[in-house]
């Protein structure tokens, strides 16, 4: 039988991490969401997060693998999901 849901760990760096106050969070979402699912489930929970941290230049790496927002890859129970502002500075 199939799980009606799925869980991720979401690690969250540099501006992420400022504006969620936190620097993980464990989300539970539909099984076979996709990134933008989380990605909405992220906002909803972090509003701040909205800002910068989840936008399209935003780097997302799946169980330590780069992938693309854009592509929008399923998500799979106990992944482990990295969100990866752009980082500014001189």
């Amino acid at each position: 039988m199939e799980a009606d849901s799925i869980t991720v760990v979401v690690l969250l760096f540099a501006s992420a991490r400022e504006l969620a106050n936190t620097d993980r969070c464990v989300m539970n979402l539909a099984a076979g969401s996709k990134a933008s699912a989380l990605r909405e489930a992220l906002a909803t929970k972090f509003p701040l997060l909205r800002i910068t941290a989840l936008a399209d230049d935003t780097a997302i790496a799946i169980n330590q693998q780069y992938v693309s927002f854009d592509d929008d890859p399923v998500l799979n129970d106990h992944d482990e999901v990295a969100l990866i502002p752009p980082i500014s500075g001189g």
